[in-house]
């Protein structure tokens, strides 16, 4: 109210003018760089989610995240502690958007900008959901992955060959074989 108020008077006083006085009265376009720090948001910007966990089916979730509705409601629940913002900003992205997101990214194996714009935000955006989120995972891992003990080594090597007559495999990551290339030796 106030920019358009001095606007107005500007324009008032412009009119009234002479020609020489016209000449040391300020532009409109400085005017307007001058009165732009009074600029406010009339209505905040407010995060809208695309994505409902609870309206989601099963078979949905689990082709779609890899996770049954359980699995991703308890992983919200231990993670929304660390994803949760410290100041509650009504644009603020929730957890259980947040962690959809990066589940259906690490699933997909798809572009960060499709798995953005699939979950209403922008990939810079994105970007930071996906390292919070990360960070926040890596603070739980040693809770749910565990190597055998070296005593329990020819205990799993004779599980894993009865299984698939691989010798010597102690562990799988997602059922893929993952070649390990030792260091050079000097």
């Amino acid at each position: 109210m106030a920019r358009q108020m001095s606007l107005f008077w500007w324009a008032l006083t412009y009119m009234k003018c002479t020609r020489k006085e016209e000449q040391s009265l300020p532009t409109a376009p400085s005017l307007h760089r001058q009165l732009g720090h009074m600029r406010r948001w009339r209505n905040p910007p407010v995060y809208r989610p695309l994505v409902d966990l609870l309206t989601m089916e099963e078979r949905y979730l689990i082709v779609t995240y890899r996770f049954d509705h359980a699995t991703i409601h308890e992983l919200c629940t231990q993670l929304d502690p660390d994803l949760m913002s410290p100041i509650r900003h009504p644009t603020g992205i929730p957890p259980d958007v947040q962690v959809l997101s990066v589940l259906h990214f690490l699933a997909s194996g798809s572009f960060q900008t499709t798995v953005a714009m699939a979950s209403g935000m922008s990939q810079p955006m994105f970007s930071n959901v996906l390292s919070r989120v990360l960070s926040a995972l890596l603070k739980h891992a040693r809770r749910y992955i565990i190597f055998p003990e070296v005593e329990d080594l020819p205990t799993v090597k004779g599980h894993f060959y009865a299984l698939g007559h691989i010798p010597n495999v102690i562990g799988a990551i997602d059922g893929t074989h993952v070649a390990l290339v030792p260091p050079p030796q000097e």
